[in-house]
């Protein structure tokens, strides 16, 4: 496995991993909640660096 497609890979399971807590709080602690929240920021990010050096191309 590349990796570009190793890097895809855990984006995708930290994306599902914070919307899986974000959809059910009831089941996840307070700081679960505040990780998930995190690793969306973090997902933001990186998603907004890609997308910005695609559109300077």
């Amino acid at each position: 496995m590349g990796q570009k497609a190793a890097r895809r890979e855990k984006l995708a399971a930290i994306r599902e991993r914070a919307w899986e807590v974000i959809s059910t709080p009831e089941t996840h602690t307070l700081m679960n909640r505040e990780r998930a929240l995190d690793s969306l920021g973090y997902l933001w990010e990186v998603e907004k660096e890609r997308v910005g050096s695609l559109l300077a191309c």
